[in-house]
């Protein structure tokens, strides 16, 4: 599988980025969609502005455990509320975990979650999202040595349980979206990517069983993967990916989907609409749809800029995570960008040691902003998490 095809099919890009490095999924995502747009407060003669405010971010501990050499990948979070939180992943060779990694978040610290892992080679979680305490669910790809096919595991609130998918299914789930209990979506891709022959694959949940939606007639023919997808409500759906190594972008109004056509360049990971008909596509570059026209977003600094995954707290609010690197120094670093209605800026925060990456952010209206990744010291990889603090709507 080559660089853009691992870019595109991976819900962290940062995932093939790390591997190449040390040998190796606001609050509702992942990715995840579910954004409203929130009203800007404006100032009055008797209301005064809000106080200057400088975002930032501080590093939560995760449940890492010493005693353990396992090497542990994060790549999907999402906040249920100020208190609850799921993040996901693989357990092992980051190229094809053992394990899936589950780890819960109280609103204080991480901690790991027992979860199944069907597949006797390879296990892996890639995004998460939920429409409540007692509805999560988690997607990716499980194999027992005979190609992967998609995984899917629910949290009721109580434990987390395997869900049965339609049969004679290959590939794998990069993202997905909770409306509701009897509403959910999933996507990626089938087939087989090492010989150029994966298709789009969306999956729906009606409350009673997951089917396959034909997606095909709205892409055309050709090799296609789906990375992200975000919702305004049941009849606002969109999904980003690629269609023969070029961005993808897919609407849903409730009957049918259609292409909403760009020409700006590059990867598309992770999307986030608002009900203004303003649309977010995360990636490399950002993208940005007026309600008309997608454009290249403005991004400061951007050299060595990849950015993998979004998150809004309002519409003038939006987070971006993912990982700067640089010819000169074969480490990662983690990246962390905001929009408040300008530009993309980097958010400041502090240094973390050995190579690492952020994969995935999520945040709540009430402005809780997480995020999580992967940091690779000399005692092998760990798990990365930071908490965010953002500002006033202005």
């Amino acid at each position: 599988m080559n660089d853009v095809q691992r870019r595109g099919l991976i819900n962290g890009a940062v995932a093939a980025a790390l591997t190449f490095v040390v040998g190796s999924t606001v609050v509702l995502a992942t990715g995840s969609g579910g954004e409203l747009t929130l009203p800007t407060p404006t100032a009055t003669a008797t209301s005064p502005p809000p106080p200057d405010c400088t975002p930032s971010f501080e590093i939560a501990e995760s449940a890492n455990v010493p005693e353990t050499r396992t090497p542990v990948t994060l790549l999907g979070v999402a906040a249920v509320t100020s208190t609850q939180a799921w993040a996901v992943g693989g357990a092992g060779d980051p190229e094809a975990p053992a394990a899936v990694a589950i780890q819960g978040w109280d609103g204080n610290r991480w901690t790991t979650v027992e979860a199944p892992s069907p597949g006797s080679s390879t296990n892996e979680l890639r995004a998460v999202d939920a429409s409540g305490p007692s509805d999560v669910w988690a997607v990716g790809r499980t194999s027992s040595g005979f190609g992967e096919e998609p995984l899917v595991l629910h949290h009721d609130g109580v434990t987390w349980a395997e869900v049965e998918l339609p049969g004679e299914i290959d590939g794998i789930l990069n993202d997905v979206a909770v409306l509701s209990p009897t509403d959910v979506w999933a996507v990626g891709f089938a087939g087989d990517p090492d010989a150029s022959l994966e298709r789009a694959l969306v999956l729906h949940w009606d409350g009673v069983a997951w089917a396959e939606v034909e997606v095909h007639r709205a892409i055309g023919g050709g090799k296609a993967a789906l990375t992200g997808i975000g919702w305004v409500s049941p009849t606002d759906i969109w999904v980003v990916g690629y269609h023969h190594f070029q961005p993808l972008v897919l609407r849903f109004d409730g009957a049918a989907w259609s292409r909403s056509e760009t020409e700006v360049r590059g990867d598309l990971l992770a999307v986030e609409p608002f009900a203004t008909g303003e649309v977010w596509g995360i990636g490399t570059p950002i993208q940005r749809f007026d309600g008309e026209t997608w454009a290249e977003a403005s991004v400061a600094r951007a050299d060595g800029l990849t950015l993998v995954d979004g998150a809004a707290v309002g519409g003038r609010d939006i987070w971006a995570v993912g990982m700067r690197s640089s010819e000169d120094d074969p480490a990662t670093r983690m990246a962390v960008y905001r929009y408040s209605g300008r530009r993309w800026v980097p958010v400041d925060g502090p240094p973390v040691g050995g190579s690492d990456a952020l994969t995935a952010i999520d945040a709540l209206p009430d402005g809780t902003v997480l995020g999580v990744g992967t940091k690779d010291v000399e005692a092998g990889r760990r798990t990365l998490a930071i908490t965010g603090s953002t500002c006033p709507a202005r």
